[in-house]
Parts: C-alpha cells; structure tokens; sequence
C-alpha cells in the first residue's frame, strides 16, 4: 500500500487536533480530490453544503502556474486540506498518509488553496536551485482529521471571509522597492516621476493606491493603469522577463547562458519600448511618453484638464486609448523610417502626428466612460493617420 510521510507537528487548538507539516505538490496533487484539477464548473463538497459556487478560475490558475516557474516564486501560507482517519497514521512526529490506487485522487479534500495546487503540473513540480540542482517544490499543509462537513464549512468560512483582494497600484507601488529591474519596476519609476514633477502632463493625477476617491473629487488616474498599459508596449511577457533578469544578476546557473526573449525585428517592431527597455535605457522612455502626453495637454488642454466631467481623455479611458496610439505612432514611424528603435526622432515629431488628427476638444465629450470606449476613440484615430 503507498504511504506518504509527512514531517508534521500536531497542534491543539479550541476546534479540535489538526496537523501541521510539508510535503511535496506531486504529493499533494497524487492524493486531492479529482475536482481540484478541473477548472470549470464543478461545485465542491464543502460549498455545496454551504449553498455557495466557486469553481475554479482558468485564468487565475494560469497566472499562479506562470508564477510557480519563477525563480523566487513562494507560497509561505498553508494549504489547508481535510483527509479521513482511515488513511492517516501519527507516529513518533510523523503523519503517515496511506491508500491504495483506487483511492488516488479521492483522499485529500481541499478547503483553501485549490488555486495553488490546480497551477502545479509536470512542468513545474520541480525547480533548479542556485547551484543548478532539480529539487521538488515543497508546500506547507494543514490537515485536519475526522472533520465531518459542518466542520469543513466552519474552517472554509473563517478562512474566506475576510480575504481582501490586493490593490494592484499597491503591488506596483512595492516594485520600487525590488532590486532586480523588471516592466513593472520601470513603469513604476516612470509614474512616479512623472507625478511628481511640476512640468509634468501627469503632475499630481496618477493615485499611487487607487482607492475610489470622495464623489466631489475629479477621479484620479490609478496607478495600475499607467504601468499595466505602459508595460503592454514593453513586453509580452513581464513576468519572464523579470525571471531572467533576476537570474542573472543573482548568479543562478540555469540563467548565465539566458538573454530576454522577442528580441527579433518584429518583436521590437510590435513593442516599442523593448529595446530602450533591453538596453537599460528607462530615460528614452520617459522622455517619449513625456514628450507625448504634453503634447497631449497642448493640443486638447480642455479636454485633459482634470477638472474636466465630461471628457473622457483625462481618464482611464483615453489614457488606454492614447497609449495604444503611441505605440501605433511609433510603429508607423519606424515603418516609414521616420524614427529609429532607439527611438530617436525628428523635435516635434510626435505633436505633429496627434495635430493632423484634426480632432476637436469637443470629440472626447461623445464618450462613455466604459471600457469598449478606449477601443473606438482608438480606431478611429489610428485610421486618421496615414
């Protein structure tokens, strides 16, 4: 009969004995309920008996499985899972976790981290370490034993309900403090730059935690949305980038050889900010976006002011908007040499494009303020200019 031993350590507290230890995620994964590895509506145990649905989410499990390959990656909470007596031995500090074949994937029922475990898989059960060395990928688990279902709600419940979802300008906010450059950390210097300087477009407007502000307040642009679609014409792949960059300045071997991927002509063509991103040259992409949002602020000053309720090109629909236009600008230019990939251009070159849009202050009041508005007011600018 297989066994899993696990190094574990029992705790008592007022709910009862539970176990507190580590084991491997192909171990954890071998012996958790089927349902966790489906991704589409499936209604658990637990919430089933609780009245509630919360399937699986494809693309959350996607981003923690692009996490998991990262080399800094950690998971330092808990899964937290419910396993019957029948399969679990304590002996001497050690839990022992026994079942036959028949019973793989039917012994482990998870109460919290279905997402964790679900973005494990044969790719990733594994990481090299510093010295290149393939070692298993080690979770912390808390198993509690003998728990009949209204006890499985109870944890379920106290465990849920007061998770609060992390602001993501806060995530880009804790960039600055990272060592290692990345998308995210030079999008990051750049908003900050940018509303801190007296002479700049964005001076005072960029919100470093967009948290909603008071209803008589002009709404801030957040912080997220600045880096998240300056980032866009940077990378594919942020996350990617950041892993090999990391790499190498920490000396990992699997990295010395590794260089950033889509660096090929058509790469750079499609995001423009790459190189001058790849040669560490975070300065030219200030200084274009810069250059180009005051000549923004030049061109449709009504229209930017922040004060302004009716245009939507002071907020988070005309930034996304107009940055999907520089990139346009910039792409166009570099296919009528107009411009380089070290982005050096004629002075006044990116005023002169957005002046032959020809397009009124009055053009950005026609908007709502909704999303699939940033991608009308884009076309229809992009297809103004030739």
């Amino acid at each position: 009969m297989p066994k899993i031993k696990i190094d574990a350590i029992k705790i008592e507290q007022p709910i009862g004995e539970f176990f507190f230890g580590k084991m491997t995620a192909r171990e954890l994964m071998t012996i958790s309920y089927s349902d966790v590895r489906r991704l589409e509506n499936e209604e658990r145990g637990v919430e089933k008996y609780l009245g509630i649905q919360r399937p699986l989410k494809k693309d959350r499990v996607k981003d923690i499985s692009s996490y998991i390959s990262t080399i800094d990656a950690t998971f330092p909470n808990s899964i937290i899972l419910a396993i019957n007596e029948e399969h679990i031995t304590w002996e001497d500090g050690e839990l022992i976790v026994s079942y036959n074949k028949n019973h793989l994937g039917n012994i482990a029922k998870i109460l919290d981290g279905q997402h964790r475990l679900a973005g494990f898989g044969e790719d990733n059960y594994t990481y090299l370490d510093f010295e290149g060395n393939e070692k298993e990928f080690e979770l912390l688990v808390t198993i509690f034993v003998k728990a009949d279902m209204s006890v499985q709600a109870k944890i379920f419940s106290m465990v849920n309900q007061n998770q609060t979802k992390v602001n993501k300008s806060l995530v880009y906010d804790l960039e600055s403090l990272a060592e290692t450059r990345s998308p995210w950390k030079t999008g990051h210097s750049i908003a900050v730059y940018l509303n801190s300087n007296k002479k700049s477009p964005f001076f005072r407007r960029i919100k470093r935690l967009g948290v909603k502000s008071q209803s008589n307040e002009p709404e801030p642009l957040t912080q997220a949305a600045f880096v998240e679609n300056l980032v866009k014409l940077i990378s594919p792949n942020a996350q990617e980038d950041r892993n090999i960059i990391m790499g190498k300045d920490k000396g990992f071997l699997g990295f010395k050889s590794k260089s950033l991927p889509y660096m090929d002509t058509e790469s750079l063509h499609k995001f423009i900010f790459r190189k001058s991103f790849s040669d560490d040259k975070d300065e030219v992409i200030l200084k274009v976006v810069f250059e180009y949002f005051n000549a923004i602020e030049r061109i449709w000053p009504i229209s930017w002011d922040k004060t302004n309720k009716e245009s939507v090109l002071n907020k988070t629909v005309g930034l996304i908007a107009m940055f999907r236009l520089l990139g346009y600008i910039l792409q166009l230019g570099l296919k009528n040499d107009d411009i380089t990939l070290d982005l050096k251009m004629p002075e006044g070159y990116l005023e002169n494009r957005l002046r032959s849009l020809d397009v009124s202050e009055e053009y950005f009041d026609n908007f709502d303020a909704i999303s699939k508005s940033s991608s009308k007011i884009f076309k229809e600018l992009s297809d103004k200019l030739v």
